[in-house]
């Protein structure tokens, strides 16, 4: 039984499974980008930043394409039945990425985590807005989202450990975590099916699903949901290598604990996990607070104020080596993250009918499969051509000592000997001549696309009302 501003036993029981896949995927996650391209970074694979924005290119898109072929599954079967099946196929996905040491089986392994991903999301999220009412609806997907960044806060440090340990342990992590989530799924979630007014096929779902998709307003607003996708893309996934190369935060780190930092170039400095977990607290204190202001505002003036607050955290945590100035960012942007992905969500959910939430939540993906697999495109191509840190290194060589530009590995080693300055000063004289942070121009323009695509689509949702 439902009451006005409670939420169901159930509710709570797929918020726990929703955690736990994702303290999993952000385990194995938050290492990637160091561990395929970060050319100092003992143990890893150190391939180029191209060659991985290519695979979080396949990655992203079947993982965030695939859901509109299976949004509809969970509506027409059991909920139960279709998260036990992703979940088979995303725990052996862990163990053939970590088993993966070249370029093809990596896609292969990335693009099957992939789908087991796909079929996961909307059947979660579907699941969810099923437990809400229109009177609990903004509150519950902000508590929707807070407890994810629960499960993002307590990944950090569980996945600095396993990597601590060996690379590999970092996806052995998530496969046991998923474990988990299949065992308390498999022996705690009742079996839903929901009923239909229609029998349809999965072809006439899929093509319902489509047209559906092509609605003037849904597809103006996943076109510009795209933009913010790009910009969440930089900040989770190119932001990392960024603070690795060039972010100074020795003033602070002097007063952490060793388990709190990590060895660079520049020295001891704060690890980019612990970073990142000032994201996850703040979400894990404000993000109810903030969706409950929030629903007194138009959901997409809100989601507007959010973007902007995510475009100005990203530029200003990439805009000098000051570590400072790279938390004040990750924090502007947390808040602009934690206005927008709820109401992302709560706007799909409302524009669906009762039975047809898991079709309507898997246009999230698509939104996010438009804007990840460009952002993993062009975000890698930028970040190695203007902003890598062993990139530039290299080409300070070429220009300066004429030694030739084969391999930018051991470039910055090389120069740092050559130059004869220390390694704080040594990145402060690349960083000053060759402005890496311009690197962020692009995505300040993306976003105010996405801005004004969203304020066309209030003058048409007034239209639609009038």
């Amino acid at each position: 039984m439902k009451f006005e501003n409670k939420f169901t036993k159930r509710f709570w029981l797929l918020n726990i499974l929703q955690m736990l896949e994702k303290m999993a995927y952000w385990n194995m996650l938050l290492q990637m980008p160091i561990y395929l391209a970060q050319k100092d970074a003992p143990g890893g694979l150190h391939w180029e930043q191209t060659i991985k924005g290519v695979i979080f290119f396949w990655w992203a898109l079947v993982q965030n394409f695939s859901p509109i072929f299976f949004g509809f599954l969970s509506d027409k079967y059991s909920d139960k039945r279709v998260l036990n099946a992703s979940l088979f196929v995303i725990f052996f996905s862990y163990l053939f990425v970590g088993l993966s040491t070249e370029l093809m089986p990596m896609i292969a392994s990335v693009v099957l985590l992939g789908l087991g991903s796909a079929m996961y999301k909307p059947t979660i999220q579907g699941a969810i807005a099923r437990e809400l009412t229109p009177d609990n609806e903004s509150r519950g997907w902000g508590i929707y989202f807070m407890l994810i960044n629960l499960a993002v806060f307590i990944a950090p440090p569980i996945s600095k450990y396993f990597k601590e340990i060996s690379w590999f342990n970092v996806f052995l992590g998530s496969m046991a975590i998923t474990a988990i989530n299949l065992v308390v799924n498999f022996i705690f979630n009742k079996k839903i099916k929901i009923e239909h007014q229609d029998n349809l096929s999965p072809r006439m779902n899929i093509k319902w699903t489509f047209e559906n998709l092509f609605k003037a307003d849904i597809l103006l607003f996943i076109i510009s949901m795209s933009g913010f996708a790009i910009i969440y893309m930089q900040f989770y996934e190119t932001l990392p290598n960024f603070i690795y190369d060039w972010t100074n935060t020795t003033s602070i780190a002097k007063h952490l604990p060793d388990f709190m930092l990590m060895t660079t170039s520049l020295g001891k400095m704060i690890s980019y996990e612990w970073l990142y977990n000032i994201n996850s607290i703040l979400v894990l204190v404000l993000v109810v607070w903030v969706s409950t202001i929030s629903s007194k505002i138009n959901i997409l003036k809100a989601i507007i104020i959010g973007i902007i607050l995510s475009i100005c955290g990203l530029v200003m945590s990439g805009f000098s080596t000051y570590g400072w100035l790279t938390i004040i960012g990750i924090i502007v942007y947390t808040l602009g993250e934690m206005i927008t992905n709820p109401k992302f969500t709560q706007y799909l959910s409302q524009k669906a009918g009762q039975e047809n939430k898991s079709m309507y939540l898997s246009y999230l993906n698509i939104s996010f499969g438009i804007g990840l697999t460009f952002g993993a495109i062009f975000g890698s191509w930028i970040y190695e051509s203007f902003a890598e840190k062993s990139e530039l290194a290299s080409r300070y060589l070429f220009e300066y000592y004429n030694i030739g530009r084969s391999n930018a590995k051991g470039s910055f080693a090389q120069l740092l000997e050559l130059s004869k300055m220390n390694e704080i000063d040594l990145v402060n004289t690349l960083f000053n001549h060759y402005h890496p942070n311009h690197m962020w121009l692009p995505f300040i323009f993306i976003g105010l696309i996405a801005i004004i695509g969203l304020f066309l689509l209030i003058k048409i949702d007034k239209r639609n009302r009038a």
